[in-house]
């Protein structure tokens, strides 16, 4: 005798993509809660309400941007906002995704890594840097009033060692920066204790980044303490 069961789910969801963000200078996940949304969406009858919230994962440090039974999944070019409720991170680079997603992994059967979006943010002056990791707080200074000390971008690195391509900072609105160093650690050569390091410093202009600034502070090469946190201002003109 038939039980009359169907089977047939009350809730279906349905996978947009999976985004996750990573420090711009340890590429170790971020940790931080964040706020990860699309603020418009094409105008289709069906599609999520915006902005379209993504659902933070359970533990891995992702973030789904999914919809519900009848919804309809958005399709084209996507604007992704992400901000981060205590200002631990900022982003950048804005960046949109995709959607539907390709399947390229092992086409036409999905695959994790065809819907995992991986983006860097970069981190501020309100985020705690761990114990003993070597980084440097700044602000740029326009000494001459000349140069706009917002979104410029600044690498600094070993001094002696050539440019390198990453990772570098962006300034805020107020010139502000945070570098983070987490390969500079202090050691013993010869029963010497090396705990200092002099570095080298690259400003360069928005929006295309290729205009170098040269700084009138501080002296190039400039040192910092292994391990710790370092105070720097930069004059530029």
């Amino acid at each position: 005798m038939a039980n009359g069961r169907t089977d047939r789910p009350a809730v279906v969801h349905r996978l947009g993509t999976v985004l996750r963000f990573v420090d711009a200078f340890s590429a170790a996940p971020v940790n931080t809660p964040l706020e990860v949304r699309a603020e418009s969406l094409p105008v289709v009858e069906g599609m999520p309400n915006t902005p379209w919230r993504a659902i933070p994962g359970p533990s891995d440090g992702t973030y789904r941007l999914l919809v519900t039974n009848r919804t309809v999944l958005p399709v084209g070019a996507i604007s992704v906002t992400v901000s981060a409720p205590g200002h631990e991170y900022v982003n950048f680079e804005p960046f949109t995704v995709v959607l539907p997603r390709p399947l390229v992994a092992h086409p036409p059967t999905p695959d994790r890594s065809d819907f995992l979006v991986e983006r860097p943010l970069w981190p501020t002056r309100s985020l705690r840097v761990p114990p003993g990791e070597t980084a440097v707080v700044g602000r740029v200074n326009s000494i001459g009033g000349t140069t706009a000390v917002a979104r410029l971008r600044l690498k600094i690195w070993l001094f002696g060692s050539p440019l390198p391509a990453t990772p570098y900072a962006y300034t805020d609105d107020t010139g502000d920066f945070l570098f983070r160093l987490p390969a500079l650690k202090g050691s013993v050569s010869g029963g010497i204790v090396i705990s200092t390091a002099d570095l080298a410093l690259d400003v360069r202009l928005p929006p295309a980044y290729v205009t170098p600034v040269a700084p009138a502070a501080p002296p190039i090469p400039f040192t910092v303490n292994l391990g710790r946190v370092s105070t720097l201002q930069i004059d530029v003109p």
